[in-house]
């Protein structure tokens, strides 16, 4: 089924849309413009949110983990882009590594790496997938469905390059490594100073990168962009806010927490206020360094921060791996207005270098439209987003499905740029 809006789209969103549709070739030349600028990361998803009368990006993931989600539609599309990265950054491989993170058990991840490792042995390359845990000594076969399996092998560093031992006779040694480890539990010593390829480099992982970092770049893009379109910035583009050195666990920070929150809640409310909006606003407390949707609150007012009880102090205070957490970003909080089967919906929009490669919408079924949806119990809808993210058909309504698909991918792709910038530095 496809999602639909419960909620008209608000005049400001249309009038975006319409724009986005009508001026297709002047934006995909834009775009164009950035990426002679600008690399794009080899691979990256965005969580969008769109509540009717606002369409942004959430949180934008450079190691993405949810291939086989995707439509198989757009397989050949995947393809091609890998080939078309794989060209840019190591023109040479003709072998690669994915290094994958230690969720040995999540048989979605384990689906994920066999999508996204064949995306890349039918681009042309040899695949084989590793790991860096340090406790995974011998090759691990382990079954996704009831015919098939994969092997994840422990990585060894030989010298100034990693491989895997193959058998006492053979070692895979390969020209580029790809991460698909977002490095929250730190920098892992076998991959420092390698002389292969790293795909992405290490500094994008969560021991080094922050969300704030990026939405900051983001906010450079979509000021570009806006200037370019003539809407304002704020109808696809989240306010937030960075705070350092908190401890929830011995309440530091609290009160400077809780007056950021105010002061947002202040702002969102002055903007629901100037285009007529009657929902109550929100703000989402998230860990600036992380993913998995752990360390993340709501908050409607500043109360809510003060009066944290001790469960939600402990779910606060870590995130994956066991990290502390002593940064958070506050962001505006956005409504998802869209559904499937009564379940509230967002769209996840995924790229292979600057190529929208397709999507899924990630669904739950016990979360409200002002609730975190990534959190467990959520499950995910593939979408044939097809050629509606590449181009869309002007002679369709601005406000229908498959305009809004193209819409989602001028969004994400937003994003992208942000990412790419942000990785370049």
């Amino acid at each position: 089924m496809i999602p639909t809006l419960k909620v008209k789209p608000s005049a400001e969103l249309l009038h975006l849309e319409n724009f986005i549709i009508h001026h297709s070739c002047d934006i995909e030349h834009w775009f164009k413009s950035q990426w002679k600028r600008y690399q794009p990361p080899f691979y990256a998803s965005v969580d969008l949110r769109n509540s009717g009368f606002k369409l942004a990006p959430v949180d934008t993931n450079l190691f993405p983990a949810g291939f086989n989600n995707l439509c198989e539609t757009f397989l050949p599309l995947s393809i091609q882009a890998v080939s078309v990265a794989m060209e840019k950054l190591c023109p040479e491989a003709k072998k690669v590594i994915i290094v994958a993170e230690g969720h040995t058990r999540n048989i979605f991840y384990l689906k994920h790496l066999f999508s996204l490792s064949e995306i890349l042995r039918k681009s042309g390359v040899e695949v084989r997938i590793g790991t860096i845990n340090p406790e995974v000594t011998e090759t691990l076969v382990l079954p996704i469905d009831e015919s098939l399996s994969i092997e994840i092998d422990p990585i060894i560093r030989n010298g100034d390059y990693v491989a895997i031992q193959v058998d006492k006779n053979t070692v895979y040694r390969p020209c580029a490594i790809i991460l698909n480890n977002d490095l929250s539990d730190g920098e892992p010593e076998i991959l420092k100073k390698i002389k292969q390829s790293l795909i992405p480099p290490l500094h994008l992982g969560w021991h080094i990168r922050r969300k704030t970092n990026h939405f900051s770049y983001y906010n450079e893009v979509v000021k570009e962009f806006s200037e370019f379109t003539n809407i304002d910035p704020w109808l696809i583009n989240p306010y937030f806010k960075q705070l350092k050195n908190l401890n929830f666990q011995e309440r530091l920070g609290e009160e400077e927490l809780s007056l950021i929150v105010s002061n947002m809640l202040e702002k969102i409310q002055a903007k629901y206020n100037q285009y007529g909006i009657t929902h109550e606003p929100y703000v989402v407390i998230k860990a600036d360094a992380g993913t998995y949707g752990m360390g993340i609150m709501i908050a409607k007012n500043s109360e809510d921060v003060l009066n944290l009880n001790r469960k939600m102090r402990n779910k606060m205070s870590v995130i994956k791996g066991g990290a502390s957490v002593t940064e958070v970003i506050i962001q505006e909080g956005i409504h998802s207005e869209e559904s499937i089967d009564e379940s509230v919906a967002e769209p996840v929009i995924y790229m292979i270098d600057h190529f929208v490669v397709g999507g899924f919408f990630r669904v739950h079924i016990n979360k409200g439209k002002d609730e975190n949806l990534n959190s467990p119990g959520m499950h995910f809808i593939p979408q044939p987003f097809e050629t509606s993210c590449i181009m869309p058909d002007q002679g369709r309504p601005c406000d229908d499905e498959a305009n809004r698909f193209y819409a989602y991918g001028v969004i994400a792709r937003l994003a992208l740029v942000a990412a790419a910038r942000e990785m370049k530095g």
